[in-house]
């Protein structure tokens, strides 16, 4: 079993939940309000009037499912890359081995 961390603009929630539901996968958390810093930025979640808001989407799955999650996971980043004039754009993906204990 694997978890993929998806973080990400809100602006992107669709395209993930579209790509979840595609795929069948119905178990995932979502955690609103991410602050952090990276390539595409500073989120710093509460500020007023910071417009940018970040989200994080946590998903276990059995190592078959998730490898047809990541390779969906990658096509929609370089899609996104592509519109976005080629520059890098706010969605980080991280994988990791998960052992479910309860």
């Amino acid at each position: 079993m694997k978890m993929l961390t998806i973080i990400c603009r809100e602006g992107f929630k669709d395209v993930v939940l579209n790509i979840f539901a595609t795929q069948g996968i119905a178990g995932y958390t979502v955690i609103r309000g991410a602050g952090g810093s990276g390539v595409t930025g500073i989120v710093v979640p509460g500020t007023l009037g910071w417009t940018d808001h970040n989200m994080m989407f946590l998903v276990a799955l059995d190592d078959d499912q998730m490898a047809t999650l990541v390779t969906a996971m990658k096509q929609l980043h370089a899609e996104l890359v592509t519109e976005n004039s080629g520059h890098e754009v706010a969605l980080k993906v991280f994988l990791q081995p998960c052992e479910g204990i309860l």
